[in-house]
């Protein structure tokens, strides 16, 4: 699966490419026109030294006995880095610098810059004498002093790249954070929860995207109000002529009695049972899609625990199977709706008790966080069977009569109220079993 490419990454990465290019360019306009700076910089004194030089090499000519000074004078240190010729006008060599070189091919006869194999060079002549002489560049600060400027413009940028990219990265995380906000807002909705996002709070470039995403969420909601509504007025209106079909079809068994067609009434009365039982499940799934599991306070689970557990004890079917158990001064306190905590409460009794070992017990424990458990005895349930209970309709290997939304009931209500529902089979430190934790420790609901 390709991994999705960051935004943040491919700005920061393009935005730090176009600016260190622009440098490069940059750098590359500055060398060139301090080629040119260094060029006139190093002419100039290769010109005023040929002027200093020029009377220094007449006198030396002139006066042969104070050759040996005159050369001292003219081969100073400050002037190491050329060196110079003297010659007529037919380019006879008249007196050289002691570091001159011997195999120069051609001296220039015209006044002005040339190459002398290929040396910087300047020449002039004097008018009296008709002498001239030419100052030859001897050494590579010309090269040198723009390698080195050019190395002050480039180098710096193979060490600011890095940490350009890593300051860009930052400030581009930092201007990220509306669209974060913006996308940890669109995920906080759901079919509970379908709020209208705040447009008037975005940043410019998001808010079309806010106001489109709102009216999307405006037609989802009137689409999945009238869905709700269809099965909840469906559910409700189902249950009046069920309830009457089944006494009428218990009616019917009582008058028939052994006849050979009582066995086709039991039929029918379960058929009539199970699609009751069905009805009054879908009427609790459109309650909770409407969001009625949630509550602004917290509500004390205790008291609503031992009713439930007291109806159960009372009935003739179940009582003696049910116990519960709670930790020494466990506060067991959520914000949930009292209703929708006894619907999940029931449907995991119910199902324990249906789905369990025959005329086992079903044990209810509560434990700080608030945790509530709920343990049956029986088959050890698959890990591919239990990772798919708590999805709709989805029912484990048994015989028993269900619809399969009990334990989808329950997702939901704990979904909505902040906390996790658990699924273990076997029990915890046993070998049989089934349990299901209902887990509000970390809600913030």
């Amino acid at each position: 699966m390709r991994r999705p490419s960051s935004i943040a990454l491919r700005l920061a990465l393009l935005l730090t490419l176009v600016i260190g290019v622009f440098w490069v360019g940059a750098a590359a306009v500055s060398t060139t026109v301090l080629q040119h700076e260094l060029q006139e910089a190093f002419d100039e004194s290769l010109s005023q030294s040929a002027y200093r030089l020029l009377p220094l090499a007449l006198h030396d000519l002139r006066e042969p006995e104070e050759r040996r000074e005159t050369v001292r004078r003219l081969d100073e240190p400050e002037n190491s880095a050329f060196t110079y010729f003297v010659h007529d006008g037919k380019g006879r060599i008249l007196l050289r610098a002691e570091d001159a070189p011997e195999n120069v091919t051609t001296l220039p006869t015209s006044t002005g810059f040339s190459d002398v194999d290929g040396r910087r060079a300047f020449s002039i002549s004097d008018r009296r004498s008709g002498l001239s002489i030419v100052v030859l560049e001897m050494s590579n600060h010309r090269q040198d002093a723009l390698v080195d400027a050019a190395s002050t413009l480039f180098w710096p940028l193979v060490a600011l790249v890095p940490l350009l990219g890593v300051g860009i990265w930052g400030v581009v995380r930092l201007g990220m954070q509306p669209i974060n906000r913006f996308s940890r807002d669109v995920a906080l909705r759901d079919s509970g929860n379908l709020a209208p996002l705040d447009a008037a709070g975005q940043p410019i470039e998001l808010a079309p995207i806010a106001s489109e995403v709102t009216a999307l969420l405006d037609r989802l909601k009137g689409a999945m109000d009238a869905e709700r509504s269809f099965a909840a007025n469906s559910a409700h209106e189902l249950r009046t002529p069920l309830a009457g079909a089944l006494a009428q079809t218990q009616r019917l068994a009582l008058e028939l009695g052994t006849h050979p067609a009582s066995a086709r009434v039991q039929e029918i009365e379960r058929a009539l049972r199970h699609l009751s039982l069905l009805s009054e499940k879908l009427l609790q799934l459109a309650r909770l899609e409407a969001g009625f599991a949630r509550s602004d306070d917290p509500v004390a689970l205790r008291p609503i625990i031992d009713l439930v557990v007291r109806d159960f004890e009372t009935a003739k079917a179940t009582a003696g199977r049910v116990a519960f158990s709670a930790a020494e001064n466990v506060q067991l306190e959520t914000r949930i709706n009292p209703d929708a905590f006894a619907i999940a409460l029931r449907n995991l009794i119910q199902n324990a008790l249906l789905h369990g070992q025959q005329g086992g017990p079903v044990e209810i424990t509560a434990l700080p966080g608030p945790i509530i458990i709920v343990r049956n005895r029986g088959a050890v349930v698959p890990p591919e069977v239990l990772s798919q209970l708590g999805t709709r309709f989805a029912r484990g290997e048994t015989g028993a009569s269900g619809t399969g939304l009990g334990l989808a009931i329950v997702d939901a209500i704990v979904q909505q109220t902040g906390g996790r529902m658990r699924l273990a089979s076997p029990r915890a430190g046993q070998t049989d079993g089934f349990e299901v934790s209902l887990d509000w420790s970390a809600s913030t609901v």
